[in-house]
């Protein structure tokens, strides 16, 4: 039985250890994939915004350019009517925050604010100096700098104008502001450990999340170079100390552009280490509780044996009780034959109905389904039956089965019936009715008969007679009570109330 035991615990320690690694390593791998989803829908989210600005910065170039290269740079109805154009199309968008054209010396000739324009020179901007050291058009590139006009940061898309020698004329330039995307970042990128920009293919940052850590070069080049190598996808790289998810997706419509977002793994792995180690407490804890149950089902099997066997001895206990009473009973009676005194007969009588009251109670006791408990009821009528055996009177017993009462104040119980009864015999003569039942919390006996009648002024506390004052005693041990009167037309009835609590309790 002990190695059945062992094995058991064992064979139960490695299951759980397998499904707890199981379901530690499944977590893990679920919540590195949902990290990697939602940083894909936010990369996916950075690049429409991209280029949906960039839309807007071509779509006023391409419009403006016609007018710009046919333009002097002098004649100011022409420079009025781009202002006014460029005002117009720049307030219509809320991703565009000005457009301007600049000379080939880098002197701003015409804005979206005003015009004239405020004679601010672009030679040392990024932009500028890409067109006219002859970069492809159009150019897309951050700028370190603020603004000069509004002091804010921003990034620019340009496109230069040339002469038909190839000589630079004047470039047209659309910024877009970086705090339209800073509040982007804010709103949509709230966990832990979060980057997220916005880049070039050469690796400029046009905008990107404010954060304490920015990316190393080595990490940067390596996230270029996987959107270059593909359009889109999410890889853990680890060109940092700290390796991160990292999802990007390159623009389709303009291939300058691409955006990232990224997680750190340990930010992403945080919530999974907790559930990791309550998983890992759950299973200790279940190897635990089933080896304590263990434990105990093999002592339970031990325990039963012993109580079988006890059960067993107890119950011959009480048949041995039973049959004892009634011998005692049985040698009282041949007593009182021999004897021709009619007081010592009565006496004697009483004596072996009150043992009958306790044999009749072992009875039930000991054929009680659940050892310790007996039924009231069934005691009550076996009880009254025997009574009227004796005595030659009839006596109705009403008794509402099963009343289940602890062993232990079973044969009080049947003391407080018998002497009730007999009393109403000794009394009246009979018949006597007798009722038990169980409501309010209470047990409810009650013995009354259809002839005679208490005395004026009687009281059951002032009662003289034996029986009474031990129903009284027993009582008073239950916190019980008793009550009598006399009924309407002839007859009294002896009440009893017994609190249940009191018959069950061991």
């Amino acid at each position: 039985m002990r190695r059945i035991l062992v094995a058991a615990c064992a064979l139960f320690a490695l299951a759980t250890g397998a499904v707890a690694f199981y379901v530690v390593e499944r977590d893990r791998a679920d919540t590195l994939r949902v990290v990697g989803e939602r940083t894909a829908s936010m990369a996916r989210m950075i690049m429409a915004h991209g280029d949906a600005a960039a839309d807007g910065a071509f779509q006023i170039i391409n419009s403006i350019q016609p007018v710009v290269a046919a333009w002097d740079l002098k004649e100011t109805n022409t420079g009025r009517t781009i202002s006014a154009r460029f005002k117009e199309m720049t307030d219509s968008s809320n991703l565009i925050s000005s457009a301007w054209v600049v000379d080939a010396a880098g002197v701003n000739m015409v804005d979206s604010w005003a015009y004239p324009a405020k004679p601010v020179r672009a030679g040392m901007r990024p932009y500028f100096k890409a067109h006219l050291a002859g970069a492809p058009d159009p150019i897309i590139t951050g700028d370190e700098r603020p603004g000069a006009v509004t002091g804010r940061e921003r990034f620019t898309i340009s496109q230069a104008i040339r002469h038909p020698d190839g000589t630079l004329k004047a470039v047209i330039v659309v910024g877009i502001y970086k705090s339209i995307f800073d509040s982007l970042y804010e709103e949509a990128v709230t966990w832990s450990g979060a980057r997220a920009g916005l880049y070039t293919s050469s690796g400029e940052v046009l905008a990107r999340i404010s954060s304490t850590l920015h990316a190393t070069p080595a990490y940067a080049q390596e996230v270029s170079r996987h959107a270059r190598a593909a359009p889109s996808g999410t890889a853990i790289i680890t060109a940092e100390p700290e390796a991160r998810i990292v999802s990007w997706r390159r623009s389709s419509t303009h291939p300058q552009l691409f955006a990232t977002s990224s997680q750190s793994v340990s930010a992403a792995l945080e919530g999974w280490r907790k559930r990791n180690m309550f998983t890992v407490l759950l299973a200790v804890g279940a190897n635990i509780v089933f080896w304590v149950l263990a434990y105990f089902a093999y002592r339970s099997a031990e325990v039963s044996q012993e109580a079988a066997a006890n059960e067993l001895a107890v119950r011959e206990v009480n048949h041995r009780v039973k049959n004892s009473l009634q011998l005692m009973s049985s040698l009282l009676q041949i007593r009182a034959r021999k004897s021709e005194d009619a007081a010592y007969r009565e006496a004697v009588r009483e004596v072996t109905t009150q043992l009958m009251a306790l044999g009749e109670t072992y009875r039930f006791v000991q054929s009680a389904q659940k050892l310790g408990t007996v039924d009231a009821a069934r005691t009550t009528e076996g009880l009254c039956h025997h009574l009227s055996e004796t005595y030659g009177v009839a006596i109705a017993v009403d008794a509402a089965a099963p009343t289940i009462v602890n062993a232990n104040h079973a044969t009080a119980l049947s003391v407080i019936v018998n002497e009730l009864v007999t009393n109403a015999i000794k009394h009246s003569g009979g018949p006597v009715k007798v009722s038990l039942k169980e409501e309010k919390e209470s047990v409810w006996i009650s013995v009354s008969t259809e002839h005679g009648a208490l005395s004026e002024g009687f009281t059951i506390e002032e009662t003289q007679g034996f029986g009474l004052r031990a129903v009284r005693s027993m009582l008073s041990g239950f916190g019980g009570r008793m009550t009598a009167r006399n009924l309407p037309r002839n007859g009294t009835v002896f009440t009893v109330e017994i609190p249940s609590a009191s018959l069950t309790r061991a």
